[in-house]
């Protein structure tokens, strides 16, 4: 992995970590949560996870190459689905809704953030194995 891609990712996982430390801040002095707070705090846990994956990644000497693209799949879906986690209305008891056997929101978690990444990044490491 060459030094500034290390450090590009470093930073990444920098920047979130103080941005979710500071929402968490935030939320702790002021008793409640700003109206940003959701945004930055989903927007800092996609990309942590995204950096700590593009830091194993990472091959002395070159870059990512084609693994870019499942690293911005993989950060658009956990992006999207930590959001609709936070968007959904909470499951009433009363209310028989279910996503596959599960309640929405608990759907979203394991099937989107949980195994659909979990089937995008093994192809794509196995597709770029040789490079």
């Amino acid at each position: 992995m060459t030094g500034s891609r290390r450090g590009t990712a470093l930073g990444a996982m920098t920047a979130s970590l103080v941005v979710i430390a500071g929402v968490y801040l935030i939320v702790i002095v002021a008793g409640a949560a700003p109206l940003w707070a959701p945004a930055a705090f989903v927007l800092a846990l996609a990309t942590l996870f995204v950096a700590t994956m593009v830091l194993g990644a990472g091959r002395a000497g070159r870059g990512l190459g084609r693994l870019v693209w499942p690293f911005t799949f993989v950060w658009l879906i956990l992006a999207a689905g930590f959001g609709a986690v936070l968007l959904l209305r909470p499951a009433a008891p009363a209310d028989p809704t279910l996503w596959l056997g599960l309640p929405p929101r608990a759907a979203v978690i394991l099937y989107g953030i949980g195994i659909l990444p979990a089937l995008v990044l093994p192809l794509a490491y196995a597709l770029t194995f040789d490079e």
